[in-house]
């Protein structure tokens, strides 16, 4: 028996050439990329959640520039460190060392994970994952996509040939960010009730808690956390959390 190479049926490609033609042309904010995970990949790869990384690699310690979570559970992202060392994360590392698509079942290949990435899996019930990548030399950047709870019906080698396929496209999205280029100068333009509202929010404080702190009304706060998260280009507290690690503010004092 032969084995035919896969391809694309009519659907597919189409869904393809929509997801080409909306990467190229960039994304404008966090939320863009995020619309385009759900209309443009789900229909190519079907899954229940995507996390989105772009980061940089120095010896074995990987630097996280910007990350996205697609109807990813707020409190995994939250859990995420700013910096990691990748053997501390097998997955990543067989990633980077083979640069190939990896299908993980927390069944059969629970012998490759490392006891916290077992307790992720199994804590946010993320089911069957399919990760893929792209280096970017001239950058020296390098993104990392997993989707979670992709269907057990879905053949691995197709998600792994659409993963092939996807991945240079939706790398160059997740570059177009502007919280992705933006994210080093960003703090120069917070004021001090923002800063000090991030604070808060990094600290693990509720609305109405920082209003207690700030001396101000929910309402006042809850307005001005919104206006600080659009200003950020982040969507809710879990990414303001992953913001507030890369500015390094200078804190009040609690």
């Amino acid at each position: 028996m032969i084995n035919r190479p896969l391809a694309l049926d009519s659907e597919a490609s189409e869904a393809f050439l929509e997801l080409a033609q909306a990467c190229t042309a960039g994304c404008g904010n966090v939320q863009a990329f995020r619309d385009l995970v759900r209309h443009s990949v789900k229909p190519l790869l079907p899954h229940r959640c995507c996390i989105a990384v772009l980061g940089s690699l120095v010896f074995d310690q990987l630097s996280m520039r910007n990350v996205i979570g697609v109807d990813y559970p707020d409190e995994w992202i939250a859990l995420l460190p700013k910096e990691l060392n990748i053997h501390e994360r097998p997955v990543v590392a067989t990633w980077l060392a083979t640069r190939e698509p990896i299908i993980i079942d927390p069944v059969r290949d629970r012998h490759l994970l490392s006891s916290r990435e077992l307790h992720e899996i199994e804590a946010f019930a993320l089911g069957r994952l399919a990760i893929h990548g792209q280096i970017d030399v001239s950058t020296r950047m390098g993104s990392y996509f997993s989707f979670a709870g992709t269907p057990p019906e879905e053949p691995e080698e197709r998600l792994k040939f659409h993963l092939r396929l996807i991945a240079p496209h939706l790398h160059a999205a997740l570059m177009s960010v502007p919280a992705v280029h933006a994210a080093d100068q960003a703090d120069l333009s917070l004021t001090a009730v923002e800063r000090e509202l991030l604070h808060w929010v990094a600290a693990g404080r509720s609305n109405a808690q920082i209003a207690i702190l700030r001396g101000r009304s929910k309402a006042t706060v809850r307005n001005q956390l919104h206006a600080l998260y659009q200003k950020l280009g982040v969507a809710n507290r879990a990414e303001a959390v992953t913001v507030a690690g890369r500015f390094a503010l200078p804190w009040p004092a609690d």
